[in-house]
C-alpha cells in the first residue's frame, strides 16, 4: 500500500482483493449514492467523502482531510490480507465460485450506533425508503457538514433521538418503527460506554444485548454484530441468504433459519461473517443463473 496526495486528492495504490462497487452497493451501509462521475459519495460519521476506484487505486477527497486517512484505511477495512482470506475459502469448492465472483467485497467498519438504527429501519423496508428515512433523520436532528459547496448532514446521536418526541421521528416517515428509534436511543443512553463497549464482549453476549433493543430480532442484531461490531462469526440471515444456504446445502429444500446458522457456524466458524458477504453479493447478482 502506497499513498500519495495529488490536487487535494488522496490516492491509496496497490490495493489487492478491493472491490469498491461491491462493498458500497450490497446492502451494508446506507449512506453511499453514486453520482453521474462513477464517484460514491458518503457520509460516515461527521465526515463527507467522494471516493472512486481505479484499477488497484482509491481516490478519494473528505471533508475531514489529511488527518482522516487512517480513518478511512480503517473504515475500508484495507489493512486485512483478503488475498489470504479469499485463498483459504477457495479451497471450499462449494463456496469458491461466490468467493471467486465476490473477490474484494470488504466488510466495512461501522460506527455501531448509525449501524444499529439503520437495521432497525431497514425491517421491512425497502432500500430507497430506508435511504430516505436516514436522510430525513439527519436533515432534521443531524449537524450540517459543509463540503465542496454542498451541505450535507451526519446522522444525529443516541442523546438526540432519546430527547424528541415519538410523533417527531415519525413526521421523518419511520412509521412503526418510531418507537423502537425512540425506546432503544433511551436504552443505548444507559449503556456505559455506549454500544462500543459490545466489542469487548464475545459474540452471544453482544447478541444478547443487542436484542434486548426494541425492533432487533436475529437479523438486525447480526447484521450490527458484523457491520460495526467486528463480530466475524456473525452470520446475517436474508431472503439472498436463505435461498444460496438452501441451494448450497439443503438440496433446494427449505430449510430453518436455525438450521442454516448452524450449518454456517459448522463449515465456516470465525469466518461466517466473510462468507456472508461473498454469498449474498453472488446470490443477488446471478440468481436466474444459479437456480
Amino acid at each position: 500500500m502506497k499513498i500519495d496526495i495529488i490536487n487535494d486528492e488522496i490516492y491509496i495504490r496497490g490495493l489487492k482483493a478491493f472491490n469498491l462497487k461491491s462493498m458500497l452497493e450490497c446492502g451494508q451501509a446506507f449512506r453511499w449514492d453514486k453520482d453521474n462521475t462513477e464517484e460514491y459519495i458518503g457520509i460516515v460519521k461527521e465526515m463527507v467523502i467522494k471516493v472512486r476506484q481505479y484499477g488497484d487505486t482509491l481516490i478519494f477527497r473528505t471533508s475531514g482531510g489529511l488527518e482522516s486517512i487512517p480513518f478511512w484505511i480503517n473504515y475500508f477495512d484495507i489493512e486485512r490480507d483478503y488475498v489470504q482470506l479469499e485463498s483459504e475459502l477457495l479451497e471450499d469448492k462449494t463456496i469458491a465460485p461466490a468467493v471467486f465472483f465476490s473477490s474484494g467485497n470488504r466488510i466495512l467498519k461501522q460506527d455501531p450506533w448509525e449501524c444499529l438504527m439503520s437495521f432497525i429501519i431497514s425491517s421491512n423496508n425497502r432500500i430507497p425508503m430506508i435511504k430516505k428515512v436516514i436522510q430525513n433523520l439527519s436533515e432534521n436532528y443531524g449537524d450540517p457538514i459543509t463540503f465542496e459547496g454542498s451541505t450535507y448532514y451526519s446522522f444525529p446521536d443516541s442523546k438526540v433521538l432519546s430527547e424528541i418526541s415519538v410523533e417527531e421521528i415519525t413526521e421523518c416517515k419511520c412509521g412503526y418503527r418510531a418507537e423502537y428509534i425512540k425506546k432503544t436511543s433511551e436504552m443505548v443512553m444507559q449503556i456505559e460506554g455506549k454500544l462500543e463497549s459490545l466489542r469487548e464482549k464475545d459474540t452471544h453476549e453482544a447478541f444478547r444485548v443487542l436484542t434486548n433493543f426494541r425492533g432487533v430480532g436475529p437479523k438486525v442484531a447480526n447484521c450490527v454484530l458484523l457491520f460495526s461490531l467486528q463480530k466475524y462469526d456473525a452470520f446475517p440471515i436474508d431472503t439472498w441468504i436463505k435461498r444460496i444456504m438452501e441451494h448450497l446445502y439443503f438440496q433446494g429444500e427449505k430449510a430453518s433459519i436455525k438450521k442454516i446458522e448452524e450449518t454456517a457456524r459448522e463449515r465456516f466458524g470465525d469466518k461466517a461473517g466473510f462468507v456472508q458477504q461473498y454469498l449474498f453479493y453472488y446470490a443477488r447478482e446471478n440468481w436466474d443463473e444459479i437456480s
